[in-house]
């Protein structure tokens, strides 16, 4: 796994891109806006047309979405591409209902999604000091390992698919008591 897909490239999915380009991994990426285009060429990215060219040319994909609107569209785009990445490792922190849509529909098209949402903020992600939640197949989350050592700290499988959002929706909570 050489080459990693990033769709969203704001703060979270530019930092990891970012991360995995200083870790030797050739990054192609995709955002609906431009600037955000730019700045992935300007760091020896390459840029993809949509979504789906970025499942063309990678052998995984991470997502880093602002809205389930957004997965929603993306997941759709995914599914018709019908060839290049077969996992796709989800971070967005959204609603599991939102996500295991997205799963069922890329299922249906070969592919693996994951729910791996990230535990820190953009100013640690520019720094790799992420934690990722990985859920799914334990054997998919195992594949996509080396790919999150390029960008987060430390990851966690915490089991099926969801799994990892609800350990991120407690920790959210635990540090909004705390």
């Amino acid at each position: 796994m050489r080459n990693v897909g990033v769709i969203g490239l704001g703060i979270m999915g530019s930092a990891m891109a970012a991360n995995l380009r200083k870790a030797g991994y050739g990054v192609a990426g995709y955002d609906t806006v431009s600037a955000r285009r730019r700045e992935l060429a300007r760091i020896g990215g390459r840029v993809a047309g949509s979504a789906a060219d970025v499942r063309t040319c990678t052998d995984v994909i991470i997502t880093s979405l602002p809205s389930a609107a957004a997965l929603s569209d993306v997941s759709v785009e995914l599914a018709g591409a019908r060839r290049g990445a077969q996992i796709v490792v989800e971070t967005s922190t959204l609603p599991i209902a939102v996500k295991e849509e997205a799963r069922r529909r890329l299922a249906d098209a070969g592919v693996t999604l994951l729910d791996c949402p990230l535990s820190g903020t953009g100013a640690q992600a520019r720094v790799k000091d992420l934690v990722v939640y990985t859920s799914g197949p334990r054997g998919a989350c195992r594949r996509i390992a080396p790919v999150l050592k390029g960008f987060a700290r430390g990851h966690h499988y915490a089991g099926p698919f969801g799994a990892g959002s609800r350990l991120k929706f407690v920790a959210n909570l635990l540090v909004a008591i705390h």
